[in-house]
């Protein structure tokens, strides 16, 4: 009888698999074994050999230096050789795929002694610098292969594609800082110093030393890795508080964070605080000892989960909100462990001197980590530009207060109903039980039994109130961080009335006017519209007018009158010269600043020495299997989908400025379910480069489509694009006469000037002169980075019809501000570094 498919598939699946990773299984394999061989399975290594196993300085001033070696592969109780199983096998397995065995196992066991030998060398320094915290790490005992693992994964790391090497990396690092800076037991050092011997493996093993320089990241990217921060310092002080012991410098943040319940021993040498009750009433209480005060406690760390899931979607309040909650902590950090009183101030014969406590070294990490995390937040604020519902911020706005006032009021109500004010002292009493009831602060024990009020309804709303009214906080935050309305300065009404003109008619850039941060204006017979940025009082059109084409004349001075009543200087940008006499007749001048290239494609058969190149690639791509599939983003698999935002990320990842926008697409761009996608996929599943295509529209009908976005995996086969734009040719040539394979920004052709033609005065032609010099230095700047240039060569191999597109303005005394305008919208998140490297490079 035949083996049944399904597991035969498993087996052959676990047999790739043992053939791909066979270091990572047989380590795991030796762990087990000795573990079962020791009897270390359950509870670590037995009395015999407790001592023989584990490395430690005892065990090698004692000569037992094989401990060096057999400490990576034993582990302590059950939990901690599963732990180290899904290590080695994930980390080690991944590192083994990614760079071989060989390599691997040198890494593995060179992260593990250089960890040691870290360890060894930081702890005593520590110890003779006076910290406590590292004295009590001195005689520790180590053992397990959590170091080696992680020093092998990250000497690995530059083989992997840029978006999942940067989200390794910053995972693994801003996990163990964390487990070392709240757990701070000697394995999470270890583990850290693994991490910082694997960095330095990877500069030295990686067959790519180019890769080593700062790793750029779009703003997505760099919106989920500060997520991430804020998540895992989140989750830090639960850690600490689930950890046995824990003994690192930010362990005592679990008391602000994850407010600790306090004991039973804690409540009974408080009992007598209370007033009118018995000692087994407040013990019982639930919210002081109960679910009422341990989900308050919890108040803080939901908070900061829920901004992090804010910050991941790019929202704007999420962002304030979460620097507001970090500085929060870093202040009631200060004056929950007295910062200040570890400072004095005194006065010797005339001169004053500023002594500092003992503890300061200890307590001073513990406030300036939450004020770090605000600061980096408030660095990178650039990249959150999404706005929540206008309806349901004003709908939270109402809700909370009026949440707040019942649970509040109902208090208050009760408390005076239940004779509380003449058991206590009078409305002081209740002034200071309201703050216990609604702030998550670490109260001392004393005053919270001092103030637990008498009755059943108040001390109900007393333990439950305050919980109840974060609940309601909490759900409101998630739910006003889940919508989302781009910053675009633009009501969505604008948005589908410029989709329907768009529809009516329109050029080749037309559909790019539907993209974010446009803001649109129409002419009075709503026939028309126009999209603009606006930057530096300078209204920049993306593309030129849409809608019917008969009004374009007229509109287009409507816009320019619009420009004027609003103080804001007009400024045409990336259009064609269909309108250019009428606004010529008002003063404008123009200078080319891109050269579109537009492809007739009826009877196209790709036959001639002229089209070797496309054949070649269509024919390579059908002897590896290559086709091309065609869908929308939204149509796509998850394992699709993440293929096309690595590749964009290793794109974005290798140049030295940011991605640019404007007129050029990114992933964003993609989830329109109007543009339509080019996949070139292997029989594997592997993608080796998309491009997307835009509709153009005329009368609700599309007559033709303009290339976009263009990625190559860097792993693909050469002649990826051109089999893309082939297989796009022959997609669209039953269909509609002509693409446009888009402008190529910055280059024009040289053919004829671009500047103001024959009859203009002398100094239109010169200050067009001077425009075209600056774009010509701002090209040979950006090529580099960019390869704008290379690019138009590239599509020269289609034989294509060449357009100009210009920039038409009106007063060449602003052309400064023009100049600033146009960076901007193409590179709206361009930091001051990355402008001095921009203008160092156009001034050569």
């Amino acid at each position: 009888m035949s083996v049944l498919p399904g597991p035969r598939r498993w087996l052959r699946a676990a047999g790739r698999l043992a053939r791909k990773v066979p270091l990572a299984l047989a380590l795991t394999t030796l762990l087990w074994a000795a573990a079962i061989a020791t009897g270390s399975m359950l509870s670590g290594p037995p009395p015999a050999i407790e001592h023989e196993v584990p490395v430690s300085l005892q065990s090698l001033a004692q000569g037992r230096w094989w401990t060096v070696f057999s400490s990576a592969f034993f582990s302590g109780n059950l939990a901690s050789h599963l732990l180290a199983s899904a290590v080695l096998l994930g980390f080690v397995g991944l590192a083994e795929a990614t760079m071989g065995t060989r390599r691997t196992a040198v890494a593995f066991m060179a992260g593990h002694l250089g960890a040691l030998v870290l360890y060894f060398s930081v702890v005593p320094l520590g110890v003779a610098l006076g910290s406590e915290w590292l004295a009590g790490m001195l005689h520790a005992p180590l053992a397990g292969p959590y170091a080696a693992s992680l020093a092998a994964v990250i000497a690995a790391s530059p083989l992997i594609s840029a978006l999942w090497r940067r989200r390794l990396r910053s995972l693994i690092l801003a996990v163990t800082l964390m487990l070392l800076l709240y757990i701070g037991h000697p394995q999470n050092l270890l583990a850290f110093l693994g991490v910082l011997c694997g960095f330095g493996l990877a500069a030295v093993m990686s067959p790519r030393p180019a890769e080593a320089h700062f790793m750029r990241s779009t703003s997505r990217e760099t919106r989920a890795l500060l997520s991430m921060i804020v998540a895992v310092f989140a989750a830090g002080p639960v850690m600490a508080g689930l950890a046995q012991a824990p003994s690192g410098p930010l362990a005592i943040l679990r008391n602000l964070i994850v407010n600790p319940v306090p004991t039973i021993n804690q409540l009974q040498a408080n009992c007598p605080a209370a007033v009118d009750l018995s000692c087994a009433q407040v013990i019982h209480s639930p919210g002081l000892d109960g679910p009422g005060g341990v989900a308050l406690s919890l108040v803080p760390l939901v908070l900061l989960l829920v901004c992090a899931e804010g910050l991941r979607r790019g929202n704007r309040i999420a962002l304030w909100a979460a620097i507001s909650a970090h500085l929060v902590i870093g202040v009631l950090s200060a004056v929950y462990l007295q910062l200040f009183s570890l400072f004095g101030l005194y006065t010797r014969s005339g001169g004053r001197v500023l002594p500092v406590g003992p503890g300061v070294v200890e307590v001073l990490p513990v406030v300036l980590v939450p004020f770090v995390i605000a600061g980096l937040l408030y660095a990178n604020r650039r990249h959150f530009i999404v706005d929540t519902d206008p309806v349901l911020r004003r709908r939270t706005l109402i809700l909370l207060p009026s949440v707040f006032a019942v649970f509040a009021g109902g208090y208050v109500a009760a408390w005076f109903a239940e004779d509380n004010y003449y058991r206590r002292a009078g409305l002081l009493a209740l002034l200071t039980t309201l703050p216990r009831m609604f702030l998550p602060y670490p109260f001392s024990f004393r005053y919270s039994v001092s103030v637990y009020p008498h009755g059943f309804f108040s001390p109900l709303l007393f333990s439950y109130g305050g919980a109840a009214f974060w609940l309601v906080c909490l759900v409101s935050a998630l739910l006003l961080f889940l919508s989302r309305r781009i910053r675009s300065h633009r009501p969505e009404s604008d948005l589908a009335r410029a989709g329907e003109l768009v529809r009516r008619g329109g050029n080749s850039l037309s559909w790019m006017a539907l993209w974010p941060n446009n803001r649109y204006w129409f002419n009075a017979a709503g026939t028309v519209g126009i999209a603009y940025q606006m930057h530096y009082n300078v209204a920049l059109t993306v593309g030129g007018p849409f809608g019917n084409p008969e009004d374009f004349e007229a509109a287009s001075q409507e816009f320019i009158l619009f420009c004027t009543a609003q103080s804001l200087t007009p400024c045409w940008y990336s259009v064609t010269d269909a309108n250019w006499d009428a606004l010529r007749s008002l003063g404008f001048r123009r200078v080319s600043v891109a050269e579109e290239t537009m492809l007739p494609i009826r009877g196209i058969e790709f036959k001639g020495k002229e089209w070797q190149n496309v054949r070649t690639a269509l024919n390579k791509a059908q002897k590896l299997g290559i086709t091309a599939r065609w869908d929308v983003y939204s149509a796509l698999s998850v394992g699709l989908r993440t293929q096309i935002n690595e590749i964009s990320e290793d794109w974005v990842s290798e140049k030295a400025l940011p991605e640019m926008g404007f007129t050029l697409g990114s992933v964003e761009e993609l989830k329109d379910d109007n543009v339509l996608l080019c996949l070139a996929v292997d029989e594997e599943g592997k993608v080796h480069g998309v491009t997307s295509w835009l509709p153009v529209f005329r009368d609700q009908e599309v007559v033709s489509w303009t290339l976009d976005f263009m990625r190559r995996n860097s792993q693909g086969f050469n002649g990826v694009m051109e089999f893309l734009i082939a297989s796009a040719v022959l997609r669209f040539k039953e269909t509609v006469d002509t693409i446009s394979l888009s402008g190529s920004p910055l280059t024009r052709s040289e053919k004829g000037p671009s500047a103001p033609g024959p009859g203009e005065d002398p100094l239109a032609a010169a200050d067009g002169t001077l425009v075209e010099r600056f774009l010509k230095l701002l090209g040979n700047a950006l090529e580099p980075v960019y390869g704008f240039q290379s690019l138009a060569a590239f599509k020269q191999r289609f034989q294509p019809q060449h357009r100009a597109l210009y920039m038409m303005y009106q007063d060449p005394l602003r052309l400064p501000s023009i100049g600033r305008a146009v960076t901007e919208a193409y590179m709206p998140n361009l930091s001051v570094r990355q402008t001095a490297r921009l203008l160092r490079g156009i001034m050569g």
